[in-house]
């Protein structure tokens, strides 16, 4: 009898435990030295397209920009780019190990993502009519291999491991672009009649700096919320300070829908009640359709520093939709719409007088490239990968889930108002396919046939609970249905 309670406490003790959330240490931040966590945050560095060092004269050749393998930003016109071609060898070496280490793993969650694996599908597809059938092939390829890369993120490690090999890649950017802007301002800080004094660090443009410090801004939030380290709050403050030194206004926009989105979140896990849950996220669809509508607004447009076109972007948009006509169904292949100097995109080229290097739309875009067929899917997979968030939400921990969220809120904004809603070497595109794979650390613990202590305490956490509140109830079970019910 006294071992019997004896074990009893034990287990209680353990559960007690189990439900105290540890604070990780130092030690946790050490497993990152690992040379495959090394590894996923090398390709995730160079995914986020720091090629800014690499382009010379980069000022005095805006108006003559081509589309960058790296970036999927620009590059002047008379740089040879076979340089940053080449670079990705080594890269995709490396995603082509990671993922032959883990391929029973990535081919698990890859066939439970069928809108994934047919936009992969299609996209590779599009060849057989591109009008530049080379880049069509290469493209896909490198989009191929990216979302392999993105697949092994959500199989192999949880969302806070993803969000700290997210925040290390981003770190060496961020740290990189401050110190390049103040040690070497010709090339970390915009020199252009359009742009003067904006930062763009270690990256092409100014708006992917605004861009990444936005995804790093939200990864070390996520983190304090978890580990509550002050180190974290420096880090935040630096990321926000480069995010506003870049001077770019659409992580500006995010940033307001992203504030309350992330408090309701935060509601949601203080009261668990489905009710809250659904109202977040219903809250952060109308959160972005607020956004994107509120851009199109005059006053706000010119408050913000933006003329009635967007800079010009609504020129492009119609010109580009008149070319979605031509090809309303398949597209033009993916990669190509704008590759070919001699192909449709010459058109818009000759209408706007400048060598335009995207319809700076991502909806826009994927049309162009794949059709409308390549677009319901992508839609498709928005979806899915939205009533993913709400099923995990119960399942993961409240950091998680406010990655999930935010991040999802931030992908879809610049799906919206940038053409890197799937480029094929794209950090954004690399995290979001992440996202919509991965699973919460219980999920994970069920699929590898694992169960924690945390995952086994959580129904016992709700019995006692239960148990409790009848007991405060005066809702006692009487001596003959307790000796029922235990037999």
């Amino acid at each position: 009898m006294a071992g019997t309670r004896a074990g009893e406490a034990r287990q209680a003790a353990a559960q007690g435990d189990a439900r105290t959330p540890s604070r990780p240490g130092p030690s946790t931040w050490r497993k990152f030295l690992e040379p495959e966590k090394i590894a996923a945050v090398a390709v995730l560095f160079w995914m986020s397209g720091p090629v800014a060092p690499l382009i010379p004269d980069l000022d005095d050749s805006l108006g003559t920009m081509l589309s960058l393998p790296a970036s999927g930003l620009a590059a002047p016109a008379g740089i040879d780019d076979q340089v940053l071609r080449l670079s990705w060898y080594p890269v995709y070496l490396v995603v082509l190990v990671l993922a032959h280490r883990h391929w029973q793993a990535i081919w698990t969650v890859a066939k439970r993502n069928g809108p994934l694996i047919l936009l992969l599908s299609w996209t590779l597809l599009s060849t057989l009519w591109s009008v530049s059938p080379e880049d069509t092939l290469r493209r896909s390829m490198a989009l191929s291999l990216t979302t392999t890369f993105a697949i092994y993120l959500g199989a192999r490690f949880d969302a806070l491991a993803v969000v700290k090999l997210m925040v290390l890649a981003l770190g060496i950017d961020m740290i990189g672009g401050a110190l390049l802007a103040l040690a070497f301002p010709a090339i970390g800080i915009c020199h252009d009649a359009e742009h003067p004094g904006a930062w763009r660090g270690v990256f092409a443009s100014k708006n992917q700096l605004g861009a990444m410090m936005l995804i790093e801004s939200l990864g070390i939030y996520v983190l304090y919320i978890a580990e509550r380290r002050r180190i974290y709050l420096f880090g935040l403050g630096a990321a926000a300070a480069l995010l506003i030194l870049s001077t770019s206004k659409t992580p500006l926009f995010i940033v307001l829908a992203l504030v309350p989105c992330l408090a309701l979140v935060g509601r949601f896990f203080r009261t668990p009640r489905g009710f809250d849950v659904l109202l977040a996220l219903a809250l952060s669809v109308a959160a972005v359709v607020f956004l994107v509508a509120s851009t199109m607004i005059e006053p706000i447009l010119v408050f913000f520093g933006r003329d009635a076109t967007l800079t010009g972007r609504t020129d492009i948009w119609y010109l580009s939709w008149d070319a979605i006509q031509q090809r309303y169904w398949t597209g033009y292949g993916y990669g190509a719409f704008w590759s070919n100097p001699w192909g449709p995109a010459s058109t818009i080229w000759d209408a706007l007088n400048w060598r335009v290097p995207s319809a700076h739309n991502g909806l826009l875009e994927m049309w162009l490239a794949v059709g409308l067929f390549g677009v319901i899917v992508f839609v498709a997979l928005l979806v899915r990968s939205f009533f993913g968030i709400m099923s995990r939400a119960a399942q993961g921990t409240r950091e998680e889930c406010l990655w999930r969220v935010g991040y999802f809120l931030i992908f879809v904004v610049h799906a919206v108002t940038e053409a890197t809603a799937m480029d094929q070497t794209s950090v954004a595109w690399a995290l979001f396919v992440a996202v919509a794979v991965g699973g919460s650390r219980v999920g994970m613990a069920a699929r590898h046939g694992r169960t924690s202590a945390a995952t086994v305490a959580a129904p016992a956490a709700r019995h006692r609970s239960a148990a409790s509140r009848r007991s405060a109830a005066g809702m006692t079970i009487d001596p003959v249905r307790r000796k029922s019910l235990a037999s």
